[in-house]
């Protein structure tokens, strides 16, 4: 089992993961492109037991589509987006993949919320796509 870790832009929080990520994906759902700022997030899932974060991180809380609770957890000094839970996945994180120490370790597996992607955003024709949350 491999090690993974990360840090905010400015250092104030860093983490480390001893757990390989039970999924990792692209969304591109409204949510995740207004939190980053970017065409879409890549997240890799961990259990939240097996993380372990140094320095303090603030939230923002809201409800998704479908009534779970999503929490957003960053970095008050910088800004930095590094955690997403989902009440609807007890027990996990998903870790925001530029955060990570270990870039090799982004191995994308499927592509959600394409019905919200943004048009000019090329997607991996290797990688599965669905149109919202599947199951």
């Amino acid at each position: 089992m491999s090690k993974l870790s990360g840090h905010c832009h400015c250092g104030a929080v860093s983490f480390e993961c001893e757990a390989e990520p039970a999924f990792t994906v692209n969304c591109h759902c409204t949510d995740c492109r207004a939190f980053t700022g970017a065409a879409y997030a890549t997240l890799l899932f961990v259990p939240k037991d097996k993380l372990t974060v140094s320095g303090a991180t603030r939230h923002y809380v809201h409800t998704s589509d479908r009534g779970s609770t999503m929490t957003k957890r960053f970095c008050p000094t910088c800004g930095s987006q590094l955690f997403s839970e989902n009440s609807a996945r007890e027990g996990m994180i998903g870790l925001r993949a530029g955060s990570l120490d270990q870039p090799d370790a982004v191995k994308p597996q499927r592509n959600l919320f394409v019905s919200s992607k943004i048009p000019s955003t090329p997607l991996d024709p290797e990688l599965p796509c669905f149109e919202r949350m599947p199951g």
